[in-house]
């Protein structure tokens, strides 16, 4: 081969070198930032939790033995999730805080006692936190029950102030008097109602429970639970009025929190837990790991 076309050879094979290095900087360099977590955003995982019991003959869709909650701590730790508070989605969307890379909030609804015998000491077992919804009529009537059970009861203001004050639980509104399914279901206006009427009746309810939370817990909650998950276009509207800066609701779907974008916090979709399916079979079912 002549010396020149050597030399002509070489330099083509240099730079088509340095062309090869290039795209593979660039590859790399493109499928790191996809990698990447996005700062100013976050999927996050909520799960809706319900009466917890031991008692295998009571479990189904609405209640879970102590030992499957424990379960689902251990999978949701084990897959890289952390638990945070729904006032931690308020701060990061207000620019205020931050959140770790997989947020997972474990909610329970409607404040029943066994919450507090079996659902805490795992919280504190285990390092972390839950957001617990409360009906004010509901832990009225428990200070005034003669003989209480885990199988029944609710958390009176003694039982919540003791929750509150171990540092793992904050606070959801769930109405003082409208988780039932009677004439009204849940929050939702009647047919036979004016708008007027409706507000009327709402914020003595919701603002009722505020100002008893207030008084007897010394908290004021943020976020507001919709009983049963049912919700309409005034009632969606009136919880903002309320100064709530977060709702959940029941649609079994994950969410995504962005900053300065506080409209993602109303509606939080949450994945209700049944019993019979073990944490590896029903984190996978909603597509959690």
């Amino acid at each position: 081969m002549p010396v020149k076309n050597y030399r002509l050879t070489a330099v083509i094979m240099a730079l088509c070198l340095l062309a090869a290095v290039f795209v593979l900087k660039f590859t790399v360099s493109d499928a790191a930032d996809e990698l990447a977590p996005d700062p100013d955003s976050r999927s996050v995982l909520i799960l809706m939790y319900h009466s917890i019991l031991p008692d295998p003959d009571r479990q189904g869709e609405y209640v879970l033995s102590p030992s499957a909650l424990e379960s689902d701590m251990l999978r949701l730790r084990e897959a890289g999730y952390e638990t945070v508070f729904v006032s931690d989605l308020i701060a990061f969307c207000e620019g205020k805080g931050e959140l770790p890379e997989k947020p997972v909030i474990l909610t329970f609804d409607d404040g029943q006692l066994n919450n507090l015998t079996y659902v805490l000491p795992l919280l504190v077992k285990h390092d972390m936190c839950a957001s617990f919804s409360a009906v004010g009529r509901f832990a009225e009537a428990a200070s005034e029950e003669a003989e209480r059970s885990e199988l029944w009861s609710y958390m009176d203001f003694y039982d919540l102030t003791a929750l509150l004050q171990s540092g793992r639980a904050e606070l959801v509104n769930h109405t003082y008097d409208m988780h039932s399914l009677g004439e009204r279901r849940g929050v939702l206006q009647l047919s036979t109602e004016s708008f007027r009427e409706y507000r009327r009746a709402f914020f003595n309810d919701v603002l009722g429970a505020q100002r008893l939370f207030k008084e007897s817990l010394g908290v004021t909650p943020l976020c507001f639970a919709y009983p049963y998950g049912f919700s309409c276009e005034a009632a969606r509207a009136l919880v903002k009025v309320c100064g709530f800066k977060a709702t959940l609701g029941t649609e079994g779907r994950s969410n995504l929190i962005r900053r300065c974008e506080s409209e993602d916090l109303y509606s939080l979709g949450r994945y209700n837990r049944p019993a019979g399916e073990t944490s590896e079979q029903f984190l996978k079912r909603i597509g959690a790991i």
